[in-house]
């Protein structure tokens, strides 16, 4: 017997579900399964029938959209005037929602140079605790009214309340991309180049499994040999130039997580450079499958057992590190590793959750009262 769904088809149905309901999680399209997974006794809220552009001025570079509308629509409203999202965001062509990703806190490639999913986000609605509908930010840029619930928002993972609306502030897309790669002998070699290339101006910077650094440029041809031969010349190392449709596809798979072995679990860690080597030298690699993006700023890894992921946990304590888990079974909630922040943020969601409706951070309510 599986968990128990509710649909609502407006907010006044949603509000209606989280009053009546004693134990509620969030969930999209399901491309993120450990975020909501839990017991029986959890009644899953399926946004997917809020789904709408809300608001869309090209002119002003800003879209309000509802929850549970796909990315893969919004990236395309925003496609026909020449914008998008400039976080990149993650599992657009997999059926990927805007509230699971906001709840999520993930970003693509492109938070290489622009920065993460939570600077664009200028506003948000949400369904609290007990049935309130609260407005947080607005839908223009130049706002700062009230609390800041749209950075709140980002990485909640469905613990403080149902997302119904967010709106983003959206940038213009460079016409086409060339992606440059070489291939590293290490990963300390390839955490060394890093840093030398920040100030490139590079749209994104991702190391596979394979050691293939692949650096994203946005494409001007007058300049283009120039510029390689100048990264060139900064990294001492040649690069091979890839364009058109096998170049999207490149990066279609970096955000699909392609790479990631099938029905294993997929964790994202917030790293740098130093902390992500500090961590690669602990861990025993050849249980996992890599992937650093962000320019090192994260790291993905998709592996195996149960017991593995046990000691990812331990390694990640001794790191100081936290995990995310995006995929695979979970136990309690999906963080992992130093989770010295949970007490707080249990302190904000019982603010926002006082008759404690949604599932906590913890898995204790202990490390509430902490």
């Amino acid at each position: 017997m599986g968990q128990p769904i509710e649909t609502p088809t407006s907010i006044d149905d949603l509000i209606s579900q989280v009053k009546s309901l004693s134990e509620v999680i969030p969930r999209g399209s399901g491309t993120k399964p450990s975020l909501w997974e839990s017991s029986e006794t959890t009644t899953l809220i399926d946004t997917r029938q809020l789904s709408s552009i809300v608001e869309y001025q090209p002119s002003e570079y800003t879209i309000t959209v509802q929850a549970g509308t796909l990315l893969s629509e919004v990236v395309e409203a925003l496609a026909e005037n020449g914008q998008y999202l400039p976080f990149d965001p993650p599992m657009a062509e997999e059926g990927a929602t805007v509230g699971g990703t906001v709840a999520a806190g993930l970003s693509g490639p492109g938070a290489y140079r622009y920065g993460p999913l939570k600077d664009f986000i200028i506003g948000v609605r949400f369904v609290d605790g007990i049935g309130n509908f609260v407005r947080g930010g607005g839908k223009v840029v130049k706002n700062a009214a009230g609390f800041d619930f749209p950075k709140l928002f980002n990485g909640s993972l469905g613990r403080l309340g149902i997302l119904t609306e967010v709106s983003f502030k959206v940038f213009p897309e460079p016409q086409s991309y060339v992606t440059l790669q070489t291939q590293c002998e290490s990963h300390q070699e390839a955490l060394k180049i890093l840093p030398i290339v920040k100030g490139y101006d590079l749209e994104g910077v991702e190391l596979d499994n394979q050691l293939n650094l692949q650096m994203r440029l946005g494409f001007q041809e007058a300049t283009m040999d120039v510029r390689k031969q100048g990264l060139e010349s900064l990294i001492n190392k040649d690069l091979s130039l890839t364009f058109g449709e096998p170049e999207r596809a490149v990066w279609k798979s970096i955000k699909g997580f392609n790479w990631a072995q099938d029905n294993r679990s997929l964790f994202k860690v917030a790293t740098h450079p130093h902390s992500a080597l500090k961590f690669l030298n602990a861990i025993q690699l050849e249980n996992w499958t890599l992937h650093l993006s962000n320019g090192g700023k994260s790291l993905y890894l998709s592996g195996p057992a149960d017991d593995d992921i046990t000691s990812l946990d331990e390694t990640l304590k001794s790191q100081k590190l936290t995990g995310l888990q995006i995929k695979g079974p979970v136990d309690s909630h999906p963080l992992i590793g130093n989770t010295s922040s949970i007490p707080f943020i249990n302190r904000v969601q019982k603010a926002l959750d006082p008759e404690n409706r949604f599932l906590t951070f913890s898995p204790t309510t202990s490390e509430v009262a902490s």
